[in-house]
């Protein structure tokens, strides 16, 4: 294991006051076989009543509120873990759920027709086969920000050829659900990113094996895991709703240095 520092901040800049803000952030990485986490700190400015919560996927989430009228919201963690350069992780058996699509990766021909002309030629082998998929992902689609948005389906996506880490991950999952393999969704901080990452595990034998289609290879000591579910829905880092009619600026800091 390498020993891994990393930084991350969220910052939206509103065009005028928010008031009555409520939020969810999945923001908490927790410590499993690939990722032990030696220390952690979060903040949330302003001032905000947090508490601690938890969903079905297992995901820890800060959940909170801020009531009087605010220009800006920021938050963020900074945070020391252990990371295995080994891409996958031992956790019990799958939920049956993660076998089924959902409204973000359900298929549609053009994408079954790319299946079905990927799943004769793929290898046999499981992990080989999952990489093999994967690839193809990496090949059909070009990445360029703002042309998809977070409701893209995996089949709008690559209808267009075009998207980003969210869409190379949808479409990977909605390829091996086809195949029969249970997968989930990722999201989390990935060295040299700049943003929070997305990417896919998929469960093989007895363990989760995390495969980053949008930079087409398996993950290593530069991937930290904060949330996972279904997909995008499932996992994502922030969720929110205020009052007031403005617009927000996002800025966002991530840095990870990997010890040597």
């Amino acid at each position: 294991m390498k020993t891994v520092n990393f930084q991350y901040q969220t910052k939206l800049a509103f065009s005028s006051p928010a008031s009555d803000h409520r939020f969810l952030l999945r923001i908490l990485p927790q410590s499993d076989e690939r990722q032990r986490i030696k220390n952690i700190s979060w903040h949330i400015s302003p001032q905000a009543v947090v508490w601690n919560s938890s969903d079905g996927f297992g995901n820890e989430a800060l959940s909170g509120c801020i009531e009087a009228p605010h220009n800006h919201f920021s938050f963020g963690i900074n945070g020391t873990a252990e990371i295995s350069s080994e891409p996958y992780t031992m956790r019990g058996k799958p939920e049956c759920i993660l076998s089924y699509p959902t409204e973000l990766t359900k298929p549609q021909a053009n994408l079954i027709d790319f299946y079905k002309s990927l799943e004769c030629t793929a290898e046999k082998s499981t992990l080989q086969r999952v990489q093999f998929f994967g690839s193809a992902v990496h090949q059909h689609l070009h990445y360029e920000r703002g042309i998809t948005t977070n409701a893209t389906t995996a089949a709008e996506a690559f209808n267009i050829g075009t998207g980003v880490c969210q869409d190379y991950a949808h479409i990977l999952l909605t390829l091996l659900r086809l195949d029969g393999t249970p997968c989930r969704y990722v999201m989390g901080l990935a060295s040299d990113y700049g943003e929070t990452h997305a990417w896919v595990e998929a469960w093989i034998a007895d363990r989760y094996y995390g495969i980053d289609p949008t930079r087409n290879k398996l993950i290593d000591e530069g991937y930290l895991a904060l949330s996972h579910g279904r997909d995008f829905e499932d996992a994502s880092v922030e969720r929110g709703i205020f009052k007031g009619s403005c617009r927000g600026i996002q800025t966002i800091i991530l840095n990870m240095e990997i010890e040597q």
